[in-house]
């Protein structure tokens, strides 16, 4: 005769308990001591009813709201690898020859219309020209990774070929570059899933990281040089293109030197006297110049250039070149 318990009894409640707290395994146990089917067993449990058994509650915690608070300041320490970097940081170069640093930035590397040949040319300058020591600024690969801009984004190199090319090219440049950053298309990545992959390429080559914007105490020899780096920046003018440099430095960093600003895709160099120094104000260019977004907008003019300031160690001299390769001639002069 089959042993199934009373549907009213302790031990059809017992039965329950075991049934719902067991593994497969343990049901087939029970039911063979039971000498019943496994099916049995199911139907029995099924007939009883009774979906509430007890349960050990555990209770949340009623935190205060200092603990929350230090809670958050934890988890903001956890994830700060990936938000915040320093906005000041100081490069030391140790010589005694004058220096030439290139400000470069918009590679925009996957776009359909990078001058790719001119890319590699400079590239291989850069790297093979003594005291040529870039600075290397956002946006260096397209990464149009938004639902919003699909269309641009059937239009460009795979994004993990894009990022692979740009590593590449940074551990060719490895000894010479003095820092690197992100841009707007390299931080959309930053934004969708919270992980700044700029920061951790940074980290995995040994090499400065600058994000947005830094202030950079870059000491050549004996002098220091103040470089301002943005990547995009307030107070723009289209008729006037070093004025956001300028309304920077006058607003917020005074005693920088030499203020970059980046994003826009036409460049400029100003050289002038400010606060009693000699200053150089620089808009970058970029490698992207057949642009279908600044087309389709209005935006004219994008075409490669990397303004370059050359930089003494033993007197307190900037000397500023539109081009590179100008630079690169003058370099090698006072060399």
């Amino acid at each position: 005769m089959k042993k199934v318990p009373d549907i009213h009894s302790k031990e059809a409640k017992d039965f329950c308990v075991m049934w719902d707290e067991g593994t497969h395994i343990d049901k087939l146990r029970i039911c063979n001591i039971k000498g019943i089917s496994y099916q049995q067993g199911k139907d029995f449990r099924s007939a009883y009813k009774i979906n509430e058994l007890p349960i050990d509650e555990k209770q949340v915690p009623d935190f205060g709201w200092e603990e929350q608070l230090k809670r958050m300041a934890d988890m903001d320490e956890l994830v700060a690898y990936h938000m915040k970097y320093p906005i000041e940081v100081t490069i030391k170069i140790e010589t005694k020859q004058p220096i030439a640093v290139p400000m470069t930035a918009d590679w925009h590397l996957g776009a359909p219309g990078v001058d790719y040949d001119s890319f590699v040319k400079d590239v291989k300058f850069m790297r093979d020209t003594d005291g040529i020591r870039p600075l290397i600024g956002g946006d260096g690969y397209h990464n149009i990774i938004q639902a919003s801009k699909v269309g641009s984004g059937m239009n460009q190199s795979p994004i993990c070929v894009q990022k692979a090319v740009y590593y590449n090219v940074l551990k060719e440049l490895k000894e010479k570059i003095l820092a690197i950053s992100t841009g707007n298309h390299n931080y959309w990545t930053a934004m969708a899933e919270g992980e700044d992959w700029d920061g951790e390429l940074a980290r995995r080559l040994k090499v400065v990281y600058l994000k947005h914007f830094a202030m950079i105490n870059l000491v050549v020899g004996d002098y220091p040089y103040p470089i301002l780096r943005i990547h995009k920046s307030r107070f723009n003018s289209s008729f006037n293109l070093t004025h956001n440099c300028k309304q920077n430095q006058r607003t917020y960093y005074p005693d920088a030197r030499i203020v970059v600003v980046e994003h826009n895709h036409t460049a400029a160099i100003e050289q002038y006297r400010y606060n009693e120094n000699e200053c150089v104000a620089i808009r970058t260019g970029t490698y992207d110049v057949y642009d279908d977004y600044a087309m389709q907008n209005g935006f004219f003019g994008s075409y490669v250039c990397n303004p370059t300031v050359v930089l003494f160690p033993d007197k307190d001299k900037i000397v500023g070149f539109k081009d590179m390769q100008d630079a690169a001639i003058y370099l090698k002069a006072v060399r």
